[in-house]
């Protein structure tokens, strides 16, 4: 076993969440390395729905909705400069974002909450009828009580946006080691130990940002993690004509012509299988909000595991001394904020008041 180079700081995890700390404490000029298991991870990033959106952030958790819409407001600088470095063209659209109500009820349910999170983060939102939603994503049933809508929301090409920041981590020199799972870590005397089967690296200051692998990460330290898995289904369709100008909480069109259905949560702990029932479930939801879908074919499917808090909402926090937590579910949504402002807390070695409301200690009951 070959013995590697130190660095600053190692941080664990190849997905959106470890890529985008890792881009972004590169960027403040730290000598880093990821570690990126690979696809043999249980990798939310590759069944991602791409969404960028501020919209109904914080249900259980006030404090998350400024948050998640500060994270939506940097996303564009971060996009422009992610393409100007790599080349990537990660599908950008911010052009708004409906959430469909399937009754009355859940429509006012919906707005309620709504009105609630504006209050604590000021996030403008509009209710549309179906006519309305028809100007943006034609073909929508009659039926539909209405839709929530936020202007500054939107989506991304989660797997583009991956390889983007993989790609800008291979430039100069090389941070990204692939296939190099953790196997172990220890903390020993100025930092801590990573043990992988490529070899050992020693860092100062170290970042979980693993995902579900964060649980036996953190279990090394001594540190049990209130995460937990939740699958997600997805349905790809045949490509079609372009005709939906922005995406939705359970049906996208992509730039290239497919239409992704899906919205499913599943506690069944690990099983990352698709199921003919969830893939009913969704398709009949799809084709309630939009008939015409009810003509077009089904090509694949897949599943991946969201990783969730008990309140559904990030984790930070320094778990034992330099070594830093970060958890979520919304990689795609809080990937700008990620690269700017945490990568900046851990590159300081210390996270601010503004971290507070996010800390473990929130689940100390």
């Amino acid at each position: 076993m070959s013995v590697q180079d130190h660095v600053d700081i190692a941080v664990i995890g190849g997905g959106l969440v470890g890529a985008a700390l890792a881009y972004g404490l590169r960027r403040q000029g730290q000598r880093i390395a990821l570690f990126d298991e690979g696809d043999s991870a249980f990798r939310a990033s590759r069944g991602n729905f791409g969404l960028v959106c501020a919209g109904g952030k914080g249900g259980q958790l006030d404090d998350y909705a400024p948050w998640a819409l500060q994270g939506v407001e940097v996303w564009k600088d971060f996009g422009d400069r992610l393409v100007a470095e790599t080349g990537i063209d990660i599908e950008l659209e911010q052009n708004g974002l409906p959430v469909f109500c399937p009754d009355p009820a859940a429509l006012a349910e919906r707005v309620a909450m709504m009105e609630r999170l504006q209050r604590r983060s000021g996030l403008a939102f509009e209710v549309h009828s179906p006519a309305e939603i028809d100007r943006y994503m034609p073909g929508v049933s009659a039926d539909v009580p209405g839709a929530v809508f936020c202007a500054i929301d939107g989506a991304a090409n989660p797997m583009l946006l991956l390889r983007a920041l993989h790609a800008s981590l291979l430039t100069g020199d090389a941070v990204l080691r692939r296939d190099a799972r953790v196997e172990r870590l220890e903390a020993v005397s100025g930092g801590y130990r990573l043990v992988t089967a490529q070899g050992v690296t020693r860092c100062e200051r170290v970042v979980l940002a693993a995902g579900l692998g964060n649980l036996g990460l953190g279990q090394d330290l001594g540190v049990t993690l209130p995460i937990k898995p939740m699958r997600g289904q997805i349905l790809v369709t045949e490509r079609c004509p372009p005709r939906m100008k922005v995406p939705s909480e359970h049906v996208r069109q992509t730039r290239d012509g497919t239409y992704l259905l899906g919205g499913s949560w599943e506690d069944v702990g690990f099983d990352t299988g698709t199921t003919a029932e969830v893939t009913r479930a969704i398709a009949r939801r799809a084709i309630s909000y939009f008939p015409f879908l009810s003509t077009v074919r089904l090509v694949r499917s897949w599943s991946a595991l969201r990783i969730l808090a008990p309140d559904n909402a990030p984790i930070y926090d320094e778990i034992a001394p330099g070594a830093f937590l970060v958890t979520c579910h919304s990689g795609v949504s809080l990937a700008a904020i990620h690269a700017g402002k945490v990568a900046g807390w851990i590159a300081d070695g210390a996270l601010p008041a503004e971290a507070d409301p996010f800390r473990l200690g929130r689940f100390a009951d």
